[in-house]
């Protein structure tokens, strides 16, 4: 089994302490040499960049992470604010995190009605990973900050990604002019990390993890500041408290619909703000889904007979999920099922996907309705036969007190 470097690792110890007045006289006119062996450099120089992120009264940072797996990439921005104590405010990947007063805040973009709120187990990481069943967060910054051992920096540097990494070596590159010192880190699983260091502040400027699949490089410019005015705040009026990140992101009954702005299939945009004071019927399906085409006849049916009605009905299909590259296959794809099953409602392409993400859609057909104020009264997942005379009764409910 490895650990964290292939030089034995020993303490440096200390003079011990005097309990005798004499003895301490005669350790100050002859002091014991030093048996201890030195610090491998890779681990002094780990401890240095830790000492450096846990000495610095208050750290902001707006970094980038590049993911590349099978030739396809995707860059993410983190911003991460970490105050003095355990105060700090992160945002990654549309979620906010607090950690104040004690107690861990968590809030998401597309669900602004509604937070997560737990008391703080330690730290911001910590807390998170008890919400979220263990999982890590890649924020070298913060676990560094709130790491108590080199097996945590090491951990961090590996952007938690890396299990079993030890140290190879240290080096100095040049990079536009200026000499860095290069980390790398190597584990049995095939993978590399190699952590570019600056030796003014110690502070890491990059980090590029290649692995078997996948390749993280993450790009840094940390500032060192004396403290976080007005940084670190959350704002919770209005909202309701809900107990687990999945009750966050599951949209229910008395959420506040998500608006989105998606195309016809002539092109027209329409937006879900724009039925305001309407009752709206949303449907995520594709042509490929067979309840999702017995769903769409019968809603259909119910937008024929709202019309009749005159009642403040919209019905609002959404195509997403299409197999084929391009929207315009998409697009001639949809349109061709569209007009052999003769239906006269508008369908709306999501050709990649962003709305259904935003309503939480996994398995389609996926119904929600949302009422003339703007708040969910209804999800129903699959196929349901009964659906033409539950929306009547919903609709006659809506509208008719």
């Amino acid at each position: 089994m490895r650990i964290a470097t292939k030089a034995t690792l020993r303490t440096i110890l200390g003079l011990t302490p005097c309990l005798i007045a004499v003895n301490c006289a005669v350790q100050a006119e002859q002091p014991a040499a030093d048996t201890s062996e030195p610090m491998d450099p890779g681990v002094a120089l780990i401890e240095q960049v830790a000492r450096a992120y846990q000495v610095a009264p208050a750290l902001v940072d707006e970094y980038q992470i590049k993911m590349t797996r099978r030739g396809r990439s995707r860059t993410d921005t983190t911003v991460v604010r970490l105050g003095p104590g355990t105060d700090a405010w992160l945002s990654m990947d549309g979620f906010e995190m607090t950690a104040l007063d004690g107690q861990f805040t968590v809030e998401h973009v597309d669900q602004p009605s509604k937070y997560v709120r737990t008391s703080l187990d330690g730290n911001l990481l910590r807390s998170f990973a008890a919400l979220a069943a263990g999982n890590s967060l890649p924020v070298p910054h913060a676990a560094l900050r709130y790491g108590t051992s080199t097996g945590d920096y090491i951990a961090a540097i590996g952007l938690a990604r890396a299990p079993g990494l030890w140290i190879e070596g240290v080096t100095t590159v040049e990079r536009d002019g200026k000499a860095f010192e290069q980390l790398t880190l190597r584990n049995d699983k095939g993978v590399t990390v190699l952590a570019m260091i600056d030796p003014e502040t110690k502070f890491i400027t990059t980090i590029d993890l290649t692995g078997p699949v996948n390749q993280y490089t993450v790009t840094m410019a940390p500032k060192r500041l004396d403290d976080l005015p007005d940084l670190v705040a959350v704002n919770t009026a209005g909202r309701r408290q809900v107990m687990t990140l999945q009750d966050l992101m599951q949209l229910a009954a008395g959420d506040q619909a998500p608006n989105f702005t998606l195309e016809t299939l002539d092109g027209q945009e329409v937006s879900l703000a724009d039925h305001r004071g309407s009752l709206v019927v949303l449907d995520f399906w594709a042509t490929w889904c067979r309840p999702c085409r017995r769903g769409l006849a019968k809603l259909q049916e119910f937008a024929t007979w709202a019309e009749a009605e005159g009642l403040p009905v919209k019905v609002l299909p959404v195509d997403m999920g299409e197999r084929h590259r391009t929207p315009e296959l998409k697009r001639a794809a949809v349109s061709n099922y569209w007009k052999s099953a003769g239906f006269t409602m508008q369908t709306l392409m999501d050709y990649d996907n962003t709305t259904a993400r935003a309503f939480q859609v996994g398995g389609i057909p996926h119904t929600v309705v949302v009422d003339p104020q703007g708040k969910i009264i209804k999800v129903e997942i699959g196929f349901n036969r009964n659906a033409v005379a539950e929306l009547k009764e919903l609709a006659r409910r809506t509208f008719d007190g």
